[in-house]
Parts: structure tokens; sequence; C-alpha cells
């Protein structure tokens, strides 16, 4: 049996230059991308993520949305308020 562990990578870098399936934001529960790494994966993702984040609106604390990668070469954006 496989553990968890085999399936999850540690990688250090810019979060806006990974190829991988899903890099994660640390999010506000409004999902607004304003400053910070919310806001590099906005500039280098394109305003696509951002809109997506808007058809999610608010999410609780303690919770996570997931939007495409837009532009980045990461396919999905975890979003985890």
């Amino acid at each position: 049996m496989k553990s968890l562990l085999d399936k999850i990578v540690i990688e250090q870098g810019d979060l806006t230059e990974m190829d991988t399936d899903a890099i994660v934001n640390a999010a506000n529960n409004d999902l607004i991308l304003g400053g910070g790494v919310a806001g590099a994966i906005r500039r280098k993702g394109g305003d696509e993520i951002q809109r997506e984040c808007n058809e999610i609106g608010s999410i609780p604390v303690g919770y996570a949305a997931i939007t495409t990668g837009g532009k980045l070469k990461a396919r999905f954006v975890i979003h985890a308020a």
C-alpha cells in the first residue's frame, strides 16, 4: 500500500513558476487576490483566476477552494482560507 507521502512533493522556489498539478495559496476568506503571494499568483496567472474566485465567493476560514491555474504552469490553485 502506498502512503500519502509517496504522492506529495514539497519544493522550494517561485510558486508562480512551478510546473505541477497544484499550488497552494494562503487566501483570505473572500478570495481576493490582492497583495503578497496571492497578488503574484494573479499577476502571473491572469485575471481568470480572480474571476473564478469571484464566482465561488466567500469561503469559511479553515476551508479551501480550487480554481484553474489560468496562465500559470500549475494546472490548479488551491486557495486555503
